[in-house]
């Protein structure tokens, strides 16, 4: 698991580096990044916020939803890879790379907010 931070809150962004140290690389490099704000991105973001529950963390726990979400990133892609390769002549590799990242994102923030509403309404 490799990621990156980009984050607007220097506190936020420290406390980060300070507990992910290891997993820390490169934004070109990365698997996802770790971000306080929405943006556009070539890689898929996992976004920090008070609305999403997803702050204040506890270490242990955002180490665990990380490892979860870097395991639906990969999930999604080979997912995605499998039907895309069923339905068209063409293979996914092929596809632009900025296109493939932008889908798999949305595909990622779709599914956060869909079980969001769920968790929600229970």
């Amino acid at each position: 698991m490799k990621i990156a931070l980009q984050c607007h809150s220097l506190l936020l962004q420290d406390s980060l580096r300070y507990y992910l140290s290891s997993y820390l690389c490169d934004l070109k490099d990365c698997d996802f990044i770790i971000s306080d704000y929405l943006t556009q991105a070539d890689k898929p973001i996992y976004f920090l916020s008070f609305e999403k529950q997803t702050l204040p963390f506890i270490p242990s726990n955002l180490l665990e939803d990380l490892q979860n979400f870097a395991l639906k990133i990969r999930n999604s892609s080979q997912k995605i890879e499998q039907t895309t390769q069923e339905k068209t002549p063409y293979n996914l590799a092929e596809m632009d790379n900025e296109l493939k990242t932008e889908i798999q994102a949305l595909l990622m923030e779709f599914t956060d907010r869909f079980l969001h509403i769920i968790k929600k309404h229970k």
